[in-house]
């Protein structure tokens, strides 16, 4: 069985499996993610209303070994994982669990054990425990899926037969696609709005989930940013401000996703885009990564 086990951090990747800074020996929280189920209770019901269930955080913990063949190189070893390890307020341990077919990431933070004890009894080898918090539960496929439309060939546009030919009127992108989500979960999606573009709509026809800006222009060369992930749930313009603002009421950020089976068949999310005064130079980006319960 073809197994491997690494950290990125700060964008350097640490083997966690081939002897360079230790061997992964066990572990234990990489299966299914953990989870609760909601429920409701009428004064004189007998039992619950099931209402479904959230995923909760996933703590992880890895056995590691350190083999060294002198001092020097066993001191050298603890303290890389010490720094592969170490407790950050702003970066992310990104642990890559690689199998035959497929790679995934789980993006954690250290949150407890590696404190390390040491006994000569057994030279320079020695056991080490880490344990990881993934807030987000899933696993995911680190290259991201990216759906792009464009504008339509200008149906809304006529020629005015003058000496220079000029054109009136603007492209209305009226266009929509099958975005199909190949994992196990929800993937919340980042959109990106490049202009022109006047009073854009998405829509997830499948699910109902709307995203409207009622009375926007973006101009050309700018664009709008829609994060729709948990923790994020943003708005903002090419200068990083936020503009949230201009969705309309009814739209739908808290819940806007791209949803898997079996909440939609065959992971099949109709996804459709309207806007007008739009250009050849318009498009928007739907931008996602694939994710699964657990592996």
């Amino acid at each position: 069985m073809s197994m491997t086990l690494s950290a990125i951090v700060d964008n350097t990747t640490y083997s966690l499996c081939d002897g360079t800074y230790c061997y992964w020996v066990g572990d234990e929280g990489l299966g299914m993610a953990p989870m609760h189920r909601l429920s409701e209770r009428g004064p004189l019901q007998n039992g619950i209303t099931d209402r479904g269930y959230r995923l909760d955080p996933r703590p992880v913990r890895l056995v590691l070994e350190i083999n060294a063949s002198t001092q020097s190189s066993w001191e050298s070893k603890r303290r890389s994982l010490l720094q592969i390890f170490k407790p950050s307020n702003s970066e992310v341990i990104n642990l890559v669990l690689g199998l035959e077919t497929r790679t995934y990431y789980l993006d954690c933070h250290y949150i407890a054990n590696l404190d390390m004890p040491s006994s000569s009894q057994f030279g320079w080898t020695q056991k080490v425990v880490v344990e990881l918090l993934a807030p987000d539960p899933t696993w995911y496929d680190p290259t991201m899926n990216v759906t792009s439309f464009s504008a339509s060939d200008g149906a809304d546009t006529c020629e005015i037969p003058m000496e220079v030919p000029t054109t009136i009127g603007g492209a209305t992108i009226n266009t929509s696609s099958i975005i199909t989500n190949s994992g196990d979960v929800s993937s919340y999606p980042i959109i990106k709005l490049i202009g022109p573009i006047t009073n854009p709509v998405i829509t997830n026809g499948t699910t109902g989930d709307t995203l409207e800006f009622p009375a926007l222009t973006i101009g050309g060369g700018d664009y709008y940013e829609i994060d729709c992930r948990y923790g994020y749930k943003t708005v903002e313009d090419q200068d990083g401000v936020n503009q949230i603002s201009e969705l309309s009421d009814d739209s739908d950020i808290a819940t806007f996703a791209l949803e898997a089976s079996p909440t939609v068949d065959n992971g099949e999310n109709d996804i459709s885009i309207y806007g007008s005064s739009a250009s050849s130079s318009t498009s928007i980006e739907i931008r996602y990564y694939t994710r699964y319960i657990g592996v």
